[in-house]
């Protein structure tokens, strides 16, 4: 639902405030106009601009007591399940969820309280944090203590809570913060190179675990889809020519809606292997249709230094690597910031990066609903953009300010021009 972003009403800054489309406390009125405009009071802007109001008033901070207290929530810890190998060299140990039990959850200006029905509870210190960002409704937290926690938001809006952990998080600190994911990092992390033995160039071993890549099969999925999505959506497709015929390559796309990375990859002549979220590889055949589709799993919540030796794998092997450099979809039909490991990764290798701008995904299916719709939308592929080599020990964040800088100017003409 547009709550699940629109958390506080726009006018008065009251939370959890629409009940059938009139805020409980003040009155404004709530009208969905399009998926990428809201009504409120009458007034039509986009939807960025009333996330923007939202996250604009202060967090409550009563003198005692929770800022923030939940509905039911369930509680999982991270798991493994042995191990992944795909082709390409693929490997990585398959992390799974393991469910704790339900509960609630309790938000103070020092920790975060989960209180347990008949299971144990759980304190989070503010300090004893490291990252926090959201999948869906379910908040993924990673401690010193107890390593990936995930609270899955069973009847609210997950993304809420979110922004307040970051609101506290910044105000526990008193310092910029400039990412929560997958590390928190604060102003000032890597103004100066850190000097350290190799890395000058990015190479790992690289071992056959499947004797085949189903081509066959491959082939007639992605013909399949190609037809399909042709009749359902009407899908334009420009700067083909712009992608290299072969050798490593990285593609990277931006990312506004769940169905980007199928809409991409039967319109490429060449194979993308895309990072993939974790959770996608839930049984075996999620796993087996992943692997064929050329995938490969990244805890996103957290470092993940097996799916970067799988990408660096990729590319070794002479592929097209594809990354969305966001890390995870947008809200709001606007772009997210780079995350900082993703550009590190893609000055360390050196390669030509294939900027995509995809125009109308975000409308098709946003991140706050389930709903898909049938829009126009259009794919257009730029030209490489060479950021040069930049081995890891001797990067800054001007570096990476300045590759970011650049992808998203790309990026920006991309989705201004196809849309």
């Amino acid at each position: 639902m547009i709550t699940d972003i629109i958390y506080r009403c726009p006018e008065c800054g009251v939370m959890d405030w629409c009940k059938d489309g009139k805020c409980i406390s003040c009155g404004a009125t709530l009208e969905l106009v399009s998926r990428s405009e809201v009504s409120i009071n009458g007034e039509i802007k986009p939807i960025g601009d009333w996330y923007d109001r939202v996250l604009s008033f202060d967090v409550d901070m009563p003198e005692s007591g929770p800022v923030l207290k939940s509905k039911k929530i369930r509680l999982s810890e991270e798991g493994t399940k042995g191990i992944y190998t795909g082709y390409a060299g693929i490997v990585s140990t398959h992390y799974v969820r393991k469910p704790i039990g339900d509960g609630r959850l309790e938000l103070f200006a020092d920790r975060l309280e989960f209180i347990g029905d008949g299971t144990p509870s759980r304190t989070l210190g503010i300090k004893d944090i490291l990252a926090v960002t959201i999948e869906s409704d379910t908040l993924q937290i990673v401690s010193h203590e107890y390593g990936p926690l995930f609270f899955d938001f069973l009847e609210e809006s997950g993304k809420k809570w979110e922004d307040c952990l970051r609101r506290i998080i910044k105000d526990y600190y008193s310092e910029d913060i400039i990412e929560f994911c997958p590390r928190i990092r604060k102003k000032g992390w890597l103004e100066r190179p850190r000097p350290a033995a190799g890395h000058e160039k990015l190479r790992v071993p690289v071992r056959t675990w499947r004797s085949a890549e189903h081509p066959l099969f491959f082939a007639f999925a992605k013909r399949l889809m190609k037809i399909v999505l042709g009749a359902a959506f009407k899908i334009k497709v420009e700067g083909i020519e712009n992608i290299p015929k072969s050798g490593p390559v990285v593609m990277m796309p931006n990312h506004s809606s769940f169905l980007d990375s199928i809409i991409l990859v039967p319109f490429s002549p060449r194979k993308i292997w895309f990072m993939a979220k974790n959770s996608e590889y839930k049984s075996e055949i999620h796993k087996f249709l992943m692997g064929i589709a050329g995938s490969f799993p990244v805890r996103r919540y957290t470092t993940d230094f097996q799916a970067v030796r799988n990408a660096v794998r990729v590319v070794q092997e002479g592929h097209v690597l594809g990354i969305f450099p966001e890390g995870e979809r947008c809200w709001d039909n606007r772009l997210l910031p780079y995350k900082i490991g993703t550009m590190r990764l893609i000055l360390a290798l050196g390669l030509s990066v294939v900027p995509v701008g995809v125009s109308g995904a975000y409308a098709l299916m946003p991140r706050w609903t389930h709903d898909i719709k049938r829009v126009p939308i259009t794919i257009r592929i730029g030209k490489p953009v060479n950021l040069g080599h930049i081995p890891v020990p001797k990067q800054t964040m001007n570096d990476i300010r300045t590759a970011s800088q650049s992808l998203k100017e790309a990026m920006n003409a991309l989705i201004g021009e196809g849309s």
